[in-house]
């Protein structure tokens, strides 16, 4: 029978039947709980964990880039491969490669890069998130306006072609509406608001149609006004909402995101909107997106020339952290903010998000500080130094 037992743990976001139990196997790359029948042949290993958290594997939703990689500017397998690299060591076993608005060719490019990518690693990547190119370019942070655009039938044509390859894409309500919006979801692409200059009242009809996520909350948006709710008001009224927030303390103060967090609970999700300075293996003063140069600025974060917020060079870890340390949630709020909500976005959570029987067995196991001291990825256990 054979497989692999945790021992003297403390488990994180699991099923009932583990509660209670400071231990689970692993068989067959699947989480089952302990049965004695897997002592019987002697074949099962052990690992005592002294304490250590275990948890579900992180679930990133928008990665730009680290290791030194912009995904958009080198949009290639290479790429991804040390994008998941640097994520795996960082506990980030589930990514989704994000790219800005830009040209189609480049847009095609990471598509069959993803294509092959997902071959190689089922399970680490369900494909790229297209932020963008139809947006409003009111709210375009850092994305080049001479690449925001409005839909045709062509473009709705190519992601019904590559809708496999695509997790999701950001558009602006007020852009992409009526029959477009409606040709735009046959295709099958989860869609999400986010650049938009939206009233309440357009985010709430393109919610009713269906579009109930919001990428990264508050920024490239309409702010709020005491007579206009806009975007976020709607997000936070719409029971069926789910709100993705970059927490990094720069793009959203943290007294916002605990309200963010008793509003919404087990809706809010977090990314990292991770840029190339993100675990670099050289000092990067600047690199480029889509065209667009990105400074990296000590005190002010990532921006570029104007000053705008683009991105993060943290891992989603790293903001797990932060949300404990800086927000007031408790662990497991953090971490199902990073695991289980955002596997509910995409339609994984019969899978990932949750330690329990018959899961793809995808675990980070880290101290009290946060450090990443094992990983189990489809059942194969690493320990940190097996993965540098």
């Amino acid at each position: 029978m054979g497989g692999t037992i945790l021992r003297n743990a403390r488990l994180h976001l699991c099923s009932d039947e583990f509660f209670g139990s400071d231990s689970l196997a692993i068989q067959n790359h699947r989480i089952i709980p302990v049965d004695p029948a897997l002592f019987e042949d002697g074949n099962s290993e052990e690992l005592n964990l002294n304490g250590l958290h275990v948890a579900p594997g992180l679930i990133d939703l928008l990665v730009n880039g680290c290791a030194g990689v912009t995904f958009a500017s080198e949009p290639t397998v290479e790429s991804l491969e040390k994008m998941r690299r640097f994520l795996t060591q960082r506990g980030t076993l589930t990514f989704v490669p994000t790219i800005v608005s830009g040209p189609r060719e480049n847009m095609t490019r990471a598509l069959n890069a993803v294509a092959e990518f997902r071959s190689k690693h089922p399970g680490v990547c369900p494909g790229i998130h297209l932020e963008g190119p139809f947006i409003n370019p009111e709210r375009k942070g850092f994305h080049p306006v001479g690449y925001i655009r409005n839909i045709t039938d062509a473009d709705i044509a190519y992601v019904r072609e590559h809708h496999e390859d695509i997790a999701y894409m950001t558009i602006a309500p007020e852009v992409v509406k009526g029959k477009a919006l409606l040709d735009l979801q046959s295709t099958g692409v989860t869609l999400s608001m986010g650049h938009s200059n939206a009233t309440y009242q357009d985010a709430l009809v393109a919610m009713r149609a269906g579009i109930t996520n919001v990428t990264h909350l508050f920024n490239g948006m309409r702010p709020p006004t005491g007579r206009e709710p806009g975007l976020i008001g709607a997000a936070l009224t719409f029971e069926d909402a789910r709100v993705g927030l970059i927490a990094d303390g720069r793009h959203v103060h943290p007294a916002h995101i605990r309200i963010m967090h008793r509003i919404l609970e087990n809706r809010l999700y977090i990314v990292s909107d991770s840029q190339a300075a993100a675990g670099s293996p050289d000092l990067m003063n600047s690199f480029t997106v889509a065209g667009t140069e990105i400074f990296v600025d000590q005190a002010r974060g990532l921006i570029d020339a104007k000053g705008a917020l683009a991105g993060t060079n943290l891992s989603l870890l790293d903001s797990v952290r932060f949300l404990v340390k800086s927000c007031g949630f408790t662990i497991d709020e953090a971490l199902a903010a990073a695991s289980t909500v955002p596997a509910q976005m995409l339609g994984l959570d019969h899978e990932y998000g949750r330690i329990e029987g018959g899961y793809v067995a995808d675990l980070i196991i880290f101290d009290d500080d946060f450090r990443i001291r094992y990983v189990v990825q489809n059942g194969f256990i690493k320990n940190s130094a097996e993965l540098l």
